[in-house]
């Protein structure tokens, strides 16, 4: 059985505040992304108000610096 994987608008989706990565490593990812064009998706799930990721806060990130409006994503459920 596999993952559902679905294109969530970025705007859509909370940052982990509290994570902390230095910059060299969202750049590796970002040119990666940019240059094979795709990639595995995150994991998020709702809570609240907005959707929370649970895995792959650096490629959520490398893909907002790039500009993209949607992300791969698969929603697990809380």
């Amino acid at each position: 059985m596999g993952e559902d994987i679905r294109e969530i608008e970025i705007r859509k989706i909370s940052p982990n505040l509290r994570m902390v990565y230095a910059a060299e490593c969202i750049e590796e990812i970002k040119h990666a992304i940019k240059s094979r064009g795709d990639h595995e998706p995150i994991h998020i799930c709702f809570k609240y108000d907005s959707f929370r990721i649970l895995d792959g806060e650096k490629r959520f990130r490398a893909c907002k610096r790039i500009g993209m409006n949607t992300i791969k994503a698969v929603i697990v459920e809380a």
